[in-house]
This record gives C-alpha cells, sequence and structure tokens, in this order.
C-alpha cells in the first residue's frame, strides 16, 4: 500500500539544493566530493546526487555488484555526506539495454539497490536519459508504451526500498524541445504523471537541454502535466558536450519566484571540479534568497556583494606567493619570456571570456569580439587541430579513411586514453560517416548513419578503462542526434573483434563487395 505523501500527511519537505555529479567525462575524486560536502554544508545546500556517466557500474554496467573495495570507497562517501548534513543520493542509470518485462531483470535492479542502501543510503535516483526509445519485442507485448514500463519498474523499485523520503525519476523526455508534439500534449509526461506513484519528484531540465532562461511559466505548465513539482538538473554550467570550453560565470537567469514553483534544484557543473566556486556558491545564495518569505524584487541590475560570514572552517588556505621576492632574471638566464604580474582585473576578465553558454560577463565583450574569428583561440597555434589540418590530405592511408579527413570543428569527437606510461589508446567518433564511408558501406547509413575507430596499446589488459572510454563516445554520437554506428576491423584484429562482441551491443553486419580482410560491426543508439 503506497505510503501517505507529504501533503497527504501534512508534513514539510525541505526543499532539494545542491549538486550533482551528473556529467560525461572523468569522475571527481573522493577528495573533491569530501571537499564538496564541508562546502555544500558550509553555503546551506543539502544534497548531493551521485550519477558519473563514466562510472561503468552506474550506467553501462549496472548489473554489475560493486567489489569489496569500491563498497569500501562508497560507504565512506556516504559517512562523509552525512558528517556534513548532505543527503546522498545514489542514482542508477539501467536504461541502456534493461528488459523492462523481465522479471530478473528488475531483480537484478533491486539487488544492485539493495547492497547501496547496505552502505548506508537511503535516497535513491532511477535515471532513464539519453537512451533509445525503442522497446524490445518482449516489452512491447507487455506494455503499451515506453513510458508505462518505465513508471512500472521505478514504482516497483520504489516500493521495493519502502518508499524513501528522496527518490527522484529522470525521464527520457527531460526537457521541453524533447517532448512530441510539446510539453502540455506530450502523452509521455501525461503517463508519467498519472502513473509514477505520488512519493517519487522528477526531474526537469527546462526549455532545453542546456536552458538559457527558466520562466516560471514553463515550470507551471510542466507542474500541471506531472502532477507534481519538478526537481530542476540545472546544466548551465555543465561543459561535457564541449571540453574545451569552461563556465565561471553566477548562477543566472533563474528568477527567484521559482523557488516556491519548485522542489529543488541540482546543479550539474563542469567537469573540473574546482573551477566551479562560483556556481555552487551563487547557487546557495540563490536559494537562499526567499528565506522569510519575503518578497523578492525581480530585477536584472547587479547587486553588491554582502560580506561572508567568517566562520570556522577545515579548509586549508590556499598557497600562493604573494610577499615573496619577484623573480629577476640574472646575467646568465635566458627567460623563454617576461610578462607583467597578473592583476584581479585580470583574473576578473578571464573568469568572464569563460563566463555561461550564452555569454560572455560584462568586460569580455570587447575582447570576445576580436576573437570570434579564431577557431581555436584557446590552443598554442591553432592547437593540436590546426596542426592536423595542415597535414597532407592522403585518401588512400587507412586513418584518413576512417577520421574522414574532417578534422575541422564538427560534431565529430575524440577521445584519448592514458596511463602512467602515456597516451595508450584512443577513440574517434565521426557522426555523419557519409564522407568516409566505401561505396559499398553506403547502404548502412540510413540505420547506422556514424563512423567510430577505436585502438588500443597491448599494454592495456584491463577492459574496463576501455569500455568506459567507447561508452562515453556512444553517449556522444547518440547525443549529437546519431541512430547508430559502424565501425570496420581487419579480419586479423582478434583483440578488437572480441572486445566489440563482448560488448553486447555490437554485431557483425552482412554486407556484399567488402575486401575479403575487413569486417564491419555496428550497433543501434
Amino acid at each position: 500500500m503506497p505510503k501517505p505523501s507529504a501533503s497527504e500527511t501534512g508534513k514539510t519537505r525541505r526543499f532539494i539544493s545542491g549538486v550533482v555529479e551528473g556529467f560525461y567525462g572523468r569522475p571527481w575524486t573522493m577528495e573533491q566530493r569530501t571537499e564538496l560536502f564541508q562546502r555544500e554544508q558550509k553555503w546551506g545546500l543539502n544534497t548531493y546526487l551521485y550519477a558519473p556517466k563514466d562510472d561503468y557500474k552506474h550506467r553501462m554496467y549496472w548489473r554489475d555488484l560493486y567489489s569489496p573495495e569500491e563498497a569500501e570507497k562508497l560507504v565512506a562517501l556516504i559517512t562523509a555526506a552525512k558528517k556534513n548534513g548532505v543527503d546522498f543520493i545514489y542514482a542508477i542509470s539501467p536504461g541502456l539495454d534493461i528488459t523492462f518485462s523481465n522479471p530478473k531483470e528488475v531483480a537484478t535492479l533491486k539487488r544492485k539497490l539493495d547492497q547501496v542502501s547496505g552502505f548506508g543510503c537511503s535516497s535513491f535516483s532511477l535515471l532513464f536519459d539519453d537512451i533509445e526509445t525503442e522497446m524490445c519485442p518482449a516489452d512491447k507485448q507487455a506494455f503499451s508504451s515506453f513510458a508505462h514500463a518505465q513508471v512500472a519498474v521505478t514504482n516497483e523499485v520504489f516500493t521495493h526500498l519502502g518508499q524513501p523520503d528522496t527518490f527522484l525519476f529522470c525521464p527520457t523526455d527531460y526537457c521541453a524541445a524533447f517532448c512530441t508534439p510539446n510539453v502540455s500534449q506530450s502523452a509521455y509526461l501525461h503517463t508519467v504523471g498519472e502513473n509514477l506513484l505520488p512519493g517519487i519528484d522528477v526531474l526537469w531540465t527546462g526549455p532545453k537541454v542546456v536552458s538559457h532562461h527558466i520562466t516560471v511559466e514553463s515550470i507551471v505548465e510542466v507542474s500541471s502535466v506531472l502532477k507534481r513539482a519538478p526537481v530542476i538538473w540545472d546544466n548551465i554550467h555543465a561543459n561535457d558536450y564541449d571540453p574545451q570550453r569552461i563556465f565561471m560565470g553566477p548562477y543566472k537567469d533563474r528568477p527567484t519566484d521559482l523557488i516556491p514553483k519548485l522542489r529543488g534544484v541540482l546543479t550539474n557543473p563542469n567537469c573540473e571540479y574546482y573551477p566551479n566556486f562560483v556556481a555552487i556558491h551563487t547557487l546557495a545564495t540563490w536559494c537562499r534568497s526567499n528565506e522569510g518569505q519575503r518578497d523578492v524584487e525581480m530585477s536584472q541590475r547587479p547587486l553588491n556583494p554582502t560580506r561572508l560570514k567568517k566562520e570556522s572552517s577545515d579548509e586549508e588556505p590556499m598557497q600562493t606567493d604573494v610577499g615573496d621576492p619577484v623573480y629577476v632574471p640574472g646575467p646568465g638566464d635566458n627567460p623563454l619570456f617576461t610578462a607583467e604580474p597578473l592583476t584581479l582585473d585580470d583574473l576578473q576578465l578571464l573568469s568572464e571570456l569563460f563566463y555561461l553558454p550564452y555569454e560572455h560577463g560584462g568586460q569580455s565583450r570587447p575582447s570576445a569580439q576580436v576573437m570570434t574569428d579564431d577557431p581555436e583561440p584557446w590552443g598554442f597555434r591553432g592547437g593540436l587541430s590546426g596542426e592536423f589540418q595542415c597535414i597532407p590530405y592522403d585518401p588512400t592511408a587507412q586513418k584518413t579513411r576512417l577520421a574522414g579527413g574532417q578534422l575541422s570543428p564538427s560534431p565529430n569527437c575524440g577521445l584519448v586514453l592514458e596511463d602512467e606510461r602515456g597516451v595508450c589508446g584512443y577513440a574517434l567518433g565521426l557522426s555523419d560517416a557519409t564522407a568516409a564511408a566505401l561505396n559499398n558501406q553506403r547502404a548502412l547509413l540510413g540505420d547506422f548513419p556514424s563512423l567510430i575507430t577505436m585502438q588500443l596499446h597491448p599494454r592495456v589488459t584491463d577492459p574496463a578503462p576501455a569500455r568506459r572510454m567507447i561508452g562515453s563516445l556512444l553517449s556522444l554520437m547518440k547525443t549529437s542526434g546519431s541512430r547508430g554506428v559502424f565501425c570496420e576491423l581487419r579480419q586479423g584484429d582478434r583483440r578488437m573483434f572480441d572486445f566489440y562482441s563482448k560488448l553486447g551491443s555490437f554485431t557483425t553486419l552482412k554486407m556484399a563487395g567488402l575486401p575479403r580482410d575487413i569486417i564491419v560491426m555496428g550497433t543501434s543508439l
């Protein structure tokens, strides 16, 4: 029997506020997460959502239980969160390949969450973002729609866990841009709103995946469809879709009138941990702006920063060279360059050049306009991509065919695997393979429009990092709009053939006219 909701019992649920580690890319370290919990407590935030896309046991290999070593780290992390008054929410993303109608699959999901519950975690989340919406034949027979399948499994897991006070659900249509034909007429969202148990909260990113503005009217609209106030998963500072950018501006363009209309806000910030100080601090300030239920005057005018309250802190002060003597080259020295010391104005200009996805900061506009013609202003002499573009085009070279000779700025992706000895692997993706496909491969492009290639150094014996790399590449290909990918292998390359085969999703594609030593494999996204 469903547990009464907070509205039915008269209990006031606290506003969820904090950080979601939900980006594609290298996850944060244990030390960085522990420091984050301390900052959240200091700034008045109360939640951390654990959902790193590149933790392969969170997403690609969600069925696998954590090893004793991994379990020990998660226990320490959950304990550190509790120590700082932060609610640790463990998220799992089974949507890539779960069979919703298979009781064994649902039992496996429950077993995984039971294990995490045993670590001391009491808050959970099921994520169905960035996945294929086509159901397998068994699910089509059991459920009338993809939304019904997701809701049925989510409700069952929520009930199995004892209906925890905090349980989040991320829909596949998690922003207005994904809704067909729109939010108010979305059959998917209506199914979620009508059938999801009332104790389950729904994540929402706003009008777009990375929303410039989020208005009160848009939240009222989606709340009426979902029959509950959403929790905003805010990607305003996310940079995993373009790691050559970073966002150091404030949390803005979300009016504080939103606060009473929402269940909470979680920011999904830069992949790099340390540049997120401003993003998280200004979110905390925004969340506190309606304390005392005072009326807030909406204005775009900048406010003078308030003086921070002095508090005791375990954080060590940043090491600087202030007070140290300035280095002056001697007669025998040959300095590589000479420059004046950085000033506060220099740092402010730098932060405003790397401000927010849709704008530069106020001081940066003249400089930003000057750099618009430079495709890689952050790279030395054009960066690595600029260097590649100078290489003569050789259509007969295998590397040229596989990469398509298209290393100019495009929706292509390149990932590099490194160990303590240096680069040990790479994965390349071409979202539109039309220019790279051989004549006899063009028939593939309807179902598999994208081309990928991957190579590993023989010293790489652990397949887990390579699985994470290919998983990230496939996710990026899907995000770029691709329906499927194919890869070309030499028949003698048994190592890579076995690697793709063991992923479970790649199959060998039969094609006429291929050279005898070529194998083509593909997978739908």
